[in-house]
């Protein structure tokens, strides 16, 4: 005899797995794309619904029963389990979703992002109050020339760079030294500017020094070793020499200013580096 309280297969299918299911996968979608709920709470709502879905299957499998024992066809039992199976995959997929939009990514930052940012960490470059003056200090850098351009772009009142650094990227100094020549800017060093740092001091129309800073120089060298066998060094120091020569600078130091290695610094003296022509007037 029937147990009357189960109700009959097809009747179960759609009570118990079609629509109850359906429900549950349309909150899903809205969770998914259109609502940004707590992830805590997206755990809680998974569990409810894991248990949801035993519940289903339970209610189906007892009316899958009593279906065999009147002696019903497997037919339509397979059909519950596949849409059974199938709902499974769907509320799986969208609950993946919707921890993914409750959840996004970090960005990742771009490389090039990344090599702007850190370079840009390695100087400064900062106007003055009145916008008149430039200040540049820090290692001579990619990027350098780009910004400097922009700053020099926006204040074209501007008339005076004042310089403190080490050096660096020759390139990025040749940039640098040419904005400072067309724009017709003076030049004052701090404390120091030494190696590609004194182009761009010599690129001044004035250039002077404080008391106590110096300028130094010294032969080319490459960053990397032998990393950049097609760069030829002397050319690039008679490229930078022709531009000093340019400059005004006498031929007698001209001659002087890439003797000291790469690993040394030579800082002519003050009296010498007037005469060369690196303070003027």
């Amino acid at each position: 005899m029937t147990d009357q309280t189960t109700l009959p297969l097809s009747h179960s299918f759609w009570l118990h797995l079609v629509l109850p299911r359906a429900a549950v996968l349309l909150v899903l979608i809205a969770l998914g794309s259109l609502l940004v709920a707590p992830v805590p709470l997206l755990y809680a709502l998974l569990a409810a619904d894991g248990a949801f879905f035993v519940w289903q299957f339970l209610q189906f499998q007892a009316c899958a029963d009593d279906h065999l024992r009147g002696m019903g066809s497997m037919t339509p039992i397979w059909g519950g389990y596949l849409a059974l199976l199938f709902a499974g995959f769907a509320s799986a997929s969208l609950w993946w979703g919707a921890f993914l939009f409750a959840a996004p990514p970090e960005t990742t930052e771009l490389f090039t992002d990344r090599m702007d940012r850190l370079h840009a960490a390695e100087y400064e470059l900062l106007l003055s109050e009145d916008r008149m003056s430039l200040t540049f200090s820090g290692t001579v850098t990619h990027g350098l020339s780009k910004r400097a351009r922009v700053l020099l772009q926006e204040n074209p009142q501007m008339r005076t760079v004042t310089l403190n650094s080490p050096g660096g990227h020759i390139y990025e100094a040749r940039g640098f030294a040419y904005q400072i020549r067309d724009h017709g800017l003076d030049t004052y060093v701090m404390n120091e500017c030494s190696s590609a740092c004194t182009l761009l001091f010599v690129a001044g129309v004035q250039r002077s020094l404080a008391p106590d800073a110096r300028l130094g120089f010294h032969s080319y060298a490459l960053e990397y070793g032998s990393a950049l066998p097609n760069v030829d060094l002397q050319k690039e120091q008679e490229k930078d020499r022709l531009f000093f020569r340019d400059q005004g600078l006498s031929e007698v130091f001209l001659k002087r200013m890439f003797d000291e290695p790469s690993t040394d610094l030579w800082y002519p003296g003050r009296t010498e580096a007037r005469q060369a022509g690196l303070i003027r007037p």
